[in-house]
């Protein structure tokens, strides 16, 4: 199968994960903020941050490093495998021993336990750690659906079910719990990968070489974006921080999840033709495309549609995020496209310059938060965040230039007409809700519009964009194939 299919087809199995499980997540959230308050989001906020420090230190940069690995494959997913396993095991002791540390930092008792059970989840989740990066190396992306589709849906219900009977934040961290267990039992079924009882040191050397690197911008990456995080907690109080994590997660949609998608595809893509700098340009450029086609439209609907879709799907108290959930929009889109400028480094060997960049917007974010904060609260850090992105953005633009060799054109090709349709299919979906929203229910009219600009944006886009209609035809083609012969392979079974 040549690299573009696999491409393809690699793109639409990651994608209904992700819009299968965000999909569930959302219903799962939407029904949580109406039986919980925020100060119940804030306190699994912190906790979530401090895990997520913890985290960074996981796997060292071996899951990065073995992607990027050709030689010794096997060697280096035991390695990895031990590492993240033995790794895991000290973190977790360090959050048990630092919770009331934490506790005290925050000035809430009731974040000991819940941190405590949270991270249970670093070991848990250690287990599948190297057979998710085989099954992305392999571009095997089509066995992570089913794990992730059924984690999804047991932990949302799960969640669901503990808040209704009245089991507070405790019905999120097990909601989560319930996540990470079921992907790393489910996710063995789906790869013949077996870890044997080996550790070559060599080897361990060879992808800590290249992993550091990535390890220390993601650490620099994590402060960036949870020290703001940190900032509201200790100065704002936990009722502000639930509002923030809210906007932040609605916000980021983009960055997070469908520059993840293109991401986790792409990586080991950029990886097979680093030596090539035509097939990587344009490997980075139909994954700019492609995110950005999604992006574009989820941020302009997010902007326009914020103060609707908050009050009515969440409720009046929660109408306090929506100024800071228009101005992370812009963060969550800047962040989404340079994602993958990311990639395009750590393809290209140049895994130092994500530090470069990290360390930069580290400074910048912690001289100016409590500035920001101070000048308009919780809305003055999300303008700061959409500030420091944009920058990031154009960095991470021009280094990349220096590894692909790519004309400004190009970009402004791609960028500039998805930013007109998308604005302009949004505001026209708003009026069509305004118009409609008194004959219908807004739990109907609202997702109604919003799925109206998102179509219009999409044929439009369709419709003007060679590259998107063939890569549409062939990852629709594929997976019809794809279906075709798991059909026929089940038939021959029963005969």
């Amino acid at each position: 199968m040549s690299l573009k299919r696999e491409v393809g087809l690699g793109l639409v199995w990651v994608a209904i994960a992700t819009v299968g499980s965000r999909g569930l997540s959302f219903l799962r959230d939407m029904v949580l903020a109406r039986l919980l308050v925020p100060g119940d989001f804030g306190l699994v906020g912190y906790a979530l941050l401090i895990i997520g420090v913890l985290a960074l230190f996981q796997e060292l940069g071996f899951s990065s490093a073995l992607i990027y690995r050709n030689e010794d494959v096997d060697e280096a997913a035991d390695v990895t495998f031990f590492t993240v396993i033995a790794t895991s095991i000290v973190l977790y002791g360090l959050a048990w021993s630092a919770a009331p540390l934490v506790a005290d930092f925050f000035r809430n008792e009731a974040l000991v336990r819940i941190l405590r059970v949270l991270s249970l989840g670093l070991v848990i989740s250690a287990i599948s750690q190297v057979p998710l990066t085989l099954m992305s190396k392999q571009m095997g992306f089509k066995q992570r659906v089913i794990p992730e589709l059924i984690a999804g849906l047991l932990g949302s219900g799960t969640s669901v079910v503990l808040a209704l009977l009245g089991h507070g934040v405790w019905s999120i961290v097990y909601g989560q719990l319930i996540v990470s267990t079921t992907t790393t039992i489910l996710v063995w079924f789906f790869i013949p990968w077996r870890p044997r009882l080996r550790y070559d040191r060599r080897v361990a050397r060879e992808l800590w070489q290249y992993g550091r690197n990535i390890i220390g911008s993601q650490v620099l990456v994590f402060f960036i974006t949870n020290i703001d995080d940190a900032f509201v907690g200790r100065m704002r109080g936990d009722a502000d921080l639930g509002i923030y994590t809210l906007a932040y997660k609605f916000s980021n949609l983009p960055a997070t999840h469908f520059s993840r998608v293109v991401s986790h595809v792409m990586f080991p893509a950029f990886s097979l033709v680093q030596n090539d700098i035509e097939r990587l340009r344009r490997a980075f450029f139909r994954s700019v495309k492609f995110v950005s086609l999604a992006a574009f439209s989820i941020t302009m609907v997010t902007i326009v549609f914020a103060e609707d879709f908050l009050v009515v799907a969440y409720g009046a108290k929660w109408f306090p995020a929506v100024v800071p959930l228009q101005f992370l929009a812009v963060y969550g889109l800047a962040r989404a496209i340079a994602g993958n400028m990311g990639t395009v480094f750590k393809a290209g060997g140049k895994p130092k310059w994500l530090l470069y960049i990290a360390i930069w917007r580290l400074t910048m974010m912690a001289t100016l938060l409590y500035p920001a904060i101070q000048w308009q609260g919780v809305t003055g850090v999300a303008v700061l965040s959409a500030v420091v992105a944009v920058i990031d953005f154009i960095i991470s633009l021009v280094l990349t230039n220096r590894i692909i060799e790519a004309s400004w054109r190009r970009y402004a090709a791609i960028l500039v007409p998805m930013f007109v349709a998308s604005t302009v299919t949004a505001l026209v979906a708003h009026r069509v809700y305004l118009l409609i929203a008194d004959a219908i229910h807004p739990f109907l009219s609202l997702p109604l519009s919003g799925g109206l600009a998102v179509m219009l944006y999409l044929g439009i886009m369709y419709a003007l964009d060679d590259e998107i209609r063939d890569v549409s035809g062939q990852a629709v083609q594929g997976l019809y194939h794809e279906v075709r012969r798991a059909r026929l392979a089940r038939q021959s079974v029963e005969i």
